[in-house]
């Protein structure tokens, strides 16, 4: 069993405010989005930690499989299975496993930041940078297909993180 850490509870946190998971869910389902990488640039910005385009490509070339084998298939299973009576408890146990592997996900990218000793000063709240310009710059640098939209739409994602989660 993984451990809790700090992404992971930061996450559940974040993704607990409708407006904002409602667009978390738009990135991922119009853009193709890895919604774990976007709660990840925000809570490194959160504590004054700069995720460069290098850093995002090689996270999410280390979790490709567990996205593309794991996660992805179970998602649209667990999708298609939704209004079906007869198939709800299995769909909530497919629910339960993809929670379980997106958590996977998440401690392979808390991992990489602690072997390079980040987690220890990732302890208390960015004070002394500006956090709502590093979330911005933190959220350009996710690979996307289409740049344009992605821009537009993280900008809304900032704007209601800033409004909603980040405040508490």
């Amino acid at each position: 069993m993984l451990q809790e850490h700090s992404l992971w509870q930061f996450s559940l946190k974040v993704y607990a405010h409708e407006p904002l998971q409602s667009l978390l869910l738009e990135a991922q389902d119009r853009l193709g989005v890895d919604v774990n990488f976007v709660l990840a640039a925000l809570w490194l910005a959160e504590h004054g930690v700069v995720l460069s385009e290098e850093r995002a490509a090689s996270l999410l070339q280390s979790t490709a499989e567990l996205r593309e084998q794991g996660i992805e298939p179970v998602r649209a299973l667990r999708r298609r299975w939704k209004g079906i009576g007869v198939l709800q408890d299995p769909r909530q146990a497919l629910q339960a496993l993809e929670l379980s592997l997106e958590k996977q996900v998440q401690a392979i990218v808390y991992a990489a930041f602690a072997s390079d000793h980040l987690v220890g000063e990732i302890s208390a709240h960015a004070t002394s940078v500006d956090v709502s310009a590093l979330i911005e710059q933190n959220l350009a640098v996710l690979p996307v297909s289409d740049q344009a939209a992605w821009a537009a739409l993280a900008s809304r994602i900032a704007s209601q993180y800033r409004a909603t989660a980040g405040q508490g």
